[in-house]
């Protein structure tokens, strides 16, 4: 920007320079206008825009820098942003006006497709959607971060921007019947009409990936688009380069045996499409979430690890004898066949005689790309070792650390610890995971011909055994990063700067980490830091459900227990679902949770009104659950590739029996001990069945979460072995946890929700309930487990987020959850956030 308008405001963070219309009305949501543009044009369109907005009352927001636009036009960052070099915020009821100004000025100007809008005129690059102006957030079900908008009835709508246009039911598109709209799908289809989409593969900005019919052959095909001027470089080379480098690259490998056929290229408007023969539906990271790891000794026709490497390098020895660098070896570009051969896609960023677009994939391609110099074969091996690390484990590699030698040697820890005993394996794979090229190769001839590794693997720096003072030194260094996330929050240099504002809920929010601080307050600083945080929390003004984990029953407990006053003003229990159905059940948003809150602050309360009061929510909510008129809506289904998720503790079941349970111990009624009595034989009764599904060879990690799977069951019943005094339920929970400890080695994430910190919680659970060595000891494995998936020193580590690429102060998806479960086993048990105890 060369300035402010005369009369307006300006400032700028890290990604926009914003400029302010004193006569803006207040709007929290509405018509927004977006302008697209390419990183070389972004000065001369926003001088084009500029005396435009003069002319009429608006809020606007431009990208501050080529290089900023640049990172937004990749997609990395958000598939929803890209393109949206300048939005701006309208006056109610001017949108078509300044929209028609806008194409007017722009008018024969280019830039990337905008795939959450719809464009207003083919000639201009502006584009138009329904929006949050002043952004409004909360905790969804998933645990994710949604933007959400409220309208006139009440009813919420997500407001995130995605790669698709969507609109509220409220609000009527005032561009009908005024000006074109270029966002609208050609009828005719692809290539003339010629391919008819059957169903789409990939949604994302760089270009979609659909399955098709050619209609003139009635063969299957895939055809992949490469969206006008998304990803470009500082060249100018964008997303159109690397599918014309693929399509030159197929044409090189015709014959090849394992890859894909180039059939047809063309052209619709700016965009380009690559047709290519079918490979087929099932890539291998899909076959292992659902069928679990490759293993040697399997049963099952061509699951073999050793079979599944021999394959995977024999098409790309092929590939190499064409003088082609494939750069994009993992997991989703390897095609399985029902016979288990092995096909190879994507070709986009290979290198043909040395030469091909730059592009890399963290853990895979990454540790060893090129900043100069030709590709050689030897970098295909270390993404084949990756890949074979993947399809024994399930696990991707480690990547936290800035050290690519930290993560490499963590990656292998953690195929040790997943396949002990297996030497020769860890061997051959460390040869192919090597930094130095030359031993990448000699793995390979060695994989080829059968032979024995020459050397054994370089010694790995493993963890030291887990003892209380290795504990105690962890849990002040975690201590001190949730201590540090705590006050970046609540900094108002740090927060107003902040794209998105910081969460406020217990799941992913201030609350959780609040919480989990509360537990440290006998270190230096940390009741201050919680002081604030909690003042902090109180102060935001966000639209969130009653729910307890993701809502404001949560946050409310968070306020109290950290001192605040308890005003008992949440919101009334939910009359409906968020699809206008039964109101939901479950424990994070629904009204088991909600019943649990209340029962918390029930008990944290002085003050017997306010005590009674509670309590009779908690009454009400357990009403509802009892006549049905709160139901379960389960998020997947209770199959192999999915885990236990109706019966699981934040979703399904065990969630509502947690609670009633609970309920029934508060009360001491009678009909809500039986209630509370039939809901846990309930979960008794299928629990065994689960664990016999989670024992089989080709078994999911995905039993083993806490809010999905089994550590969440197990824990409910252990609670339930105590309350109704049914020592069969804490042996039910023994099996339930060795079955959890035997899966942890292969879970991904250190994480509480769906990772290994709530599996350790549950084998803390037990330990404490049997007073067993054996679960102590089981705990103190997943700790070291926690460490070998991690950054940093073994003293001193950096715990990932659910991303794995980087870390967060989170209660389910950071560092706070980790803490709580390294807590807990140093001090022999303790409290758990949410769980009564």
């Amino acid at each position: 920007m060369t300035g402010p308008i005369a009369g307006r405001s300006g400032w700028s963070d890290d990604v926009w320079s914003y400029l302010n219309d004193p006569r803006m009305p207040a709007m929290e949501h509405g018509w927004k206008l977006h302008v697209s543009a390419r990183p070389g044009d972004l000065a001369d369109v926003t001088e084009l825009v500029l005396p435009v907005l003069r002319r009429h009352v608006c809020h606007a927001k431009f990208a501050r820098d080529p290089e900023t636009l640049r990172a937004i036009n990749s997609g990395v960052r958000s598939a929803g942003a890209v393109g949206k070099a300048i939005t701006v915020y309208p006056m109610a009821g001017t949108v078509v006006a300044l929209a028609g100004d806008l194409v007017a000025a722009l008018r024969g100007r280019e830039g990337p497709q905008i795939a959450s809008d719809r464009r207003v005129d083919p000639d201009s690059p502006v584009y138009y959607r329904y929006g949050p102006f002043t952004g409004d957030y909360r905790t969804g079900r998933s645990g994710r971060l949604e933007s959400i908008m409220t309208g006139p009835d009440g009813r919420v709508f997500d407001g995130l921007a995605t790669g698709s246009y969507r609109c509220p039911p409220w609000a009527e598109d005032p561009f009908a019947g005024e000006l074109g709209r270029a966002g609208k799908p050609s009828p005719t289809g692809f290539g003339g009409g010629r391919y008819r989409v059957t169903v789409g593969i990939v949604r994302k900005p760089q270009g979609n990936v659909y399955r098709a019919v050619d209609l003139e052959s009635g063969q299957p095909v895939v055809v992949k688009q490469a969206r006008a001027f998304v990803a470009e470089d500082e060249s100018g080379a964008d997303t159109r380069d690397r599918l014309r480098n693929e399509r030159a690259v197929l044409a090189v490998l015709d014959s090849v045996p394992g890859v894909p056929r180039a059939l047809d290229y063309f052209r619709h408007r700016s965009d380009e499409y690559l047709v290519l023969s079918d490979c087929g539906d099932r890539n291998l990271r899909r076959e292992i979430q659902e069928r679990g790891p490759y293993l040697d000794g399997d049963a099952r026709p061509g699951r073999t690890l050793t079979g599944l490497a021999i394959r995977l390098l024999a098409v790309l020895d092929d590939i190499h004898g064409r003088g082609v660098i494939l750069r994009d070896l993992k997991p989703d570009n390897v095609v399985l066949d029902p016979a288990g051969r092995c096909r190879v896609i994507d070709f986009g960023v290979s290198s043909l005689d040395g030469t091909g677009p730059a592009g890399a994939t963290p853990g895979y391609s990454r540790p060893v790309e090129r900043t100069a110099g030709r590709a050689v074969v030897a970098d295909d091996y270390y993404a084949l070792g990756a890949t074979l690390c993947f399809a024994a484990t399930g696990m991707d590699p480690v990547i936290v650390d800035p050290d690519a030698v930290v993560n490499r040697d963590r990656t292998l820890l953690g195929l040790d610890l997943a396949l002990p005993g297996h030497r020769e394996l860890l061997s051959a794979i460390a040869e192919l995971l090597s930094l130095d090229p030359a031993v990448r190769a000699a793995g390979a001839a060695r994989l080829r011909t059968g032979t024995s590794p020459r050397r054994s693997s370089p010694p790995l720096s493993r963890p030291p055994r887990i003892d209380d003072d290795l504990l105690a030194g962890i849990i002040e260094h975690a201590t001190a990063s949730c201590l540090d996330e705590a006050r970046r929050i609540v900094d108002p240099t740090l927060s107003a700067r902040a794209a998105v504002p910081t969460p406020v809920d217990v799941y992913g929010g201030t609350s959780g980490l609040g919480l989990e601080l509360l537990q440290h307050t006998h270190r230096p600083e940390v009741r201050e830091a919680v002081d604030a945080l909690a003042r902090w929390t109180a102060d935001q003004s966000r639209t969130l459900s009653p729910g307890f984990y993701s809502g404001r029953t949560g946050v409310e407990l968070f306020l109290v227990t950290a001192g605040l006053d308890d005003s008992a003003d949440l919101p009334a229990l939910p009359t409906e679902g968020p699809d206008g159905g039964p109101p939901e059940a479950d424990l994070i948003e629904g009204v088991a949770g909600i019943g649990l809150g209340r029962l918390l602050l029930a008990r944290q309360s002085a003050d017997p009104r306010l005590t009674d009061h509670h309590l009779g929510i908690a009454d009400e909510c357990a009403r509802l659950l009892a006549t049905g008129t709160a139901r379960l809506t389960p998020t997947g289904t209770a199959n192999v590739g999915t885990a236990a998720l109706r019966e699981g503790l934040a979703h399904g079941e065990a969630g509502v029996a947690y609670f009633l349970l609970e309920h029934a111990a508060a009360t001491g009624d009678p009909a809500a001990v039986a209630r509370a009595r039939a809901a846990c034989a309930r979960l008794a009764a299928v629990t065994p069945g689960l664990v016999a599904a989670a024992d089989l060879p080709g078994a999911t990690r995905r039993y083993g979460s806490w809010c999905r799977g089994l550590a969440g069951i197990g824990s409910v019943l252990v609670r339930a072995a105590d309350r109704l005094d049914e020592p069969a339920y804490l042996l039910l929970a023994r099996r339930t946890a060795r079955t959890c400890a035997d899966l942890a080695p292969r879970m991904p994430l250190v994480t509480q929700c769906c990772g290994l910190a709530g599996v350790g919680d549950l084998l803390v659970d037990v330990a404490v309930a049997t007073g067993s060595e054996e679960f102590r000891d089981a705990a103190r494995t997943v700790a070291t487990l926690v460490l070998t998936r991690s950054g940093g020193t073994w003293a001193r580590p950096t715990f990932p987020d659910a991303d794995l690429a980087g870390s967060s102060a989170t209660w389910a998806g950071g560092t706070a959850g980790v803490l709580a479960f390294l807590r807990r086993l140093h001090d022999h048990g303790g409290p758990r956030l949410g769980l009564l105890g």
